[in-house]
C-alpha cells in the first residue's frame, strides 16, 4: 500500500513539473512571436531582450532595454551602457560604459562604478563572460585598470597615461609635490599582489577589443579598446539554458580583478 502510494505521489509529481515546462515552453513561444524593435542603429531587438516600450509580454524583463536620445541603453549592475552590437548567433550583445567616447581618452572618474570579472560570478547575473569556443579561454573581454600611484612605477606591466590625459597637468602636477599621482593602466589580468603598494585602483573597465601582445602599445590604443566595448553573452546565464542550473557553473575568482 505504501509502495502505491510512493508511486502515486511520483508520477503526480512528474506530472506536475510537465505542466510546468508547458507553461513556461507557452510563455516562451509567446514572447518569440513578438515584432522585432528598434533603436538608433540597434534595428533588430528581439528576444530575448525588450525594450522598456514594448508590450508586457514581449521579451525577458531581466534583459530590459531603453531607447534614449536615439541610442539603445543597457543599464546593468550599477552602471550605464551604450548597446554597440546585439549578435544573436553568437549569444552576445556588445556594450560599452557611457562615460567613453572618442574624443575623452581616459575617463578617470567619468564613474564611481567600476565593473570587473567578479560582477559576472554572481549566481543572479543575468549575463556571463564566458562563452564556450568564442576564444581560447572562454572569455568574452579582458580587464582594464586604471590606477594612480604617489610613486613613479617602472614596469612593463605598467603603461604611463600622461601623453594621452587632456587634463594630466591639473590632475597631477600640483603645487604641492606631496599631492602629485602618476596614472597608470593595466590590461588583463590584476591580481592584489599587482598592484604596487604606492598605487590605487580608480576605475575597472572590460574590453573584448581583440589582444594586442605589442609591448610597445600605447594609452590611445587602449583607449580604442574602451571605446570598441565588451561583449557579454546571455546564453549560459538565461533560465531556460539547462547548462545555468547544473552545479559548478558559477565560481567566484580567486583573482581581484578578472582578466
Amino acid at each position: 500500500m505504501a509502495r502505491g502510494l510512493t508511486l502515486s505521489a511520483g508520477l503526480t509529481a512528474f506530472i506536475a513539473l510537465v505542466l510546468v515546462h508547458e507553461t513556461c515552453s507557452a510563455t516562451t513561444e509567446v514572447n518569440h512571436h513578438c515584432a522585432p524593435s528598434s533603436c538608433g542603429n540597434i534595428n533588430n531587438i528581439s528576444f530575448p531582450f525588450r525594450l522598456k516600450t514594448d508590450p508586457k509580454n514581449c521579451g525577458d524583463s531581466r534583459y530590459e532595454l531603453s531607447c534614449e536620445n536615439n541610442r539603445a541603453v543597457l543599464y546593468l549592475f550599477e552602471g550605464k551602457y551604450y548597446v554597440r552590437e546585439i549578435n544573436y548567433s553568437k549569444y552576445t550583445i556588445r556594450i560599452v560604459d557611457s562615460g567613453i567616447y572618442k574624443g575623452n581618452c581616459f575617463p578617470f572618474s567619468t564613474s564611481n562604478f567600476s565593473l570587473y570579472g567578479y560582477n559576472f560570478s554572481q549566481s543572479d547575473s543575468a549575463y556571463t563572460r564566458y562563452l564556450p569556443k568564442i576564444t581560447e579561454d572562454g572569455k568574452l573581454s579582458r580587464s582594464v585598470v586604471l590606477m594612480s600611484c604617489e610613486k613613479p612605477v617602472n614596469s612593463p606591466f605598467y603603461l604611463g597615461t600622461s601623453t594621452c590625459i587632456d587634463n594630466e597637468k591639473s590632475s597631477s602636477n600640483t603645487s604641492t609635490s606631496r599631492f602629485k599621482r602618476y596614472r597608470y593602466v593595466k590590461v588583463g589580468r590584476t591580481s592584489a599582489t599587482d598592484v604596487e603598494d604606492s598605487c590605487k585602483v580608480e576605475q575597472m573597465f572590460l574590453t573584448s577589443w581583440p589582444r594586442n601582445d605589442d609591448p610597445n602599445i600605447s594609452c590611445k590604443d587602449v583607449h580604442k579598446e574602451l571605446v570598441y566595448g565588451f561583449e557579454i553573452s546571455w546564453l549560459q546565464a538565461w533560465p531556460y539554458n539547462l547548462r545555468a542550473l547544473l552545479p559548478g557553473e558559477v565560481s567566484v575568482s580567486k583573482q581581484l580583478f578578472e582578466g
